[in-house]
């Protein structure tokens, strides 16, 4: 068998049961969903959790990974004892992190789906609305809410690393003091620069105008794929960091 297929079974195994409970929250928030709706007599307030549902799947692979991670380091001397590389280790968390945050995602958008289309109506709300506004909102949100929640998953593993090494050389309190504001500080840093002339310059470019009706043209009216492109590859950046970090520094 490949090495990295069986770690990546192995991932699946040590995170099943923390994805199964999300899958049982899930379902429970959503009947809670069903029973505030009726008991209000308003089948829009079903919609509206449903609604949130599918946005709070942003911090998904953070609270996967979260998971993931501390019950690594319970073992982590077995774990970089694996004969391949960090950076494989860490795909295999990432991958199987993605695979559940789909499979919610997928399930949680169906039932939105069918909330606004079936237990109420959303054409007779906004008029203006048509089912190929539907399914192109729907498939650009669900696209983003994916992408965010990897990145966002990449940003954490990252952490990580940075708690890692910090714990082993400074020890446990300084770890989390320097994590802490690493999480803090780092996206305030990133926003700067990201507003800056030369941030522009580099990546404002690729220009693609979004296609459906006036009524959320003012959400979004257009993206730019450098900016796609600098964020994937800022991504690629701090997942490599992340696995240098914990090969050289923390390994040894």
């Amino acid at each position: 068998m490949n090495p990295w297929l069986g770690q990546l079974k192995k991932e699946y195994r040590l995170g099943k049961g923390g994805a199964l409970g999300a899958l049982i929250a899930l379902f429970l928030y959503l009947g809670l969903g069903v029973y505030t709706a009726w008991r209000m007599g308003k089948p829009e307030t079903f919609f509206a959790f449903c609604s949130v549902a599918v946005m709070i799947h942003v911090v998904y692979m953070a609270g996967y990974l979260c998971v993931s991670y501390f019950l690594e380091h319970k073992t982590m001397h077995l774990w970089l004892q694996s004969p391949l590389s960090v950076s494989k280790l860490l795909l295999a968390k990432l991958v199987n992190g993605f695979a559940a945050l789909a499979l919610s995602l997928f399930i949680t958008s169906v039932v939105t789906l069918i909330a606004g289309t079936m237990v109420m109506d959303v054409f007779e709300l906004n008029p203006d609305m048509t089912w190929p506004d539907v399914i192109y909102i729907g498939t650009f949100l669900v696209i983003h809410i994916l992408l965010i929640s990897f990145y966002i998953g990449i940003g954490i593993t990252f952490l990580w690393a940075i708690y890692l090494v910090t714990t082993k050389t400074l020890g446990k309190i300084s770890g989390w003091v320097i994590g802490l504001g690493v999480f803090f500080f780092g996206p305030w840093i990133l926003a700067k620069w990201e507003d800056t002339k030369l941030f522009d310059a580099l990546f404002i470019w690729g220009k693609v105008n979004l296609k459906y009706n006036d009524f959320v043209y003012g959400i979004f009216k257009h993206v730019y794929v450098g900016y796609y492109f600098y964020h994937l590859l800022l991504a690629l950046i701090l997942f490599l960091a992340a696995s240098w970090l914990i090969e050289r520094k923390v390994e040894v």
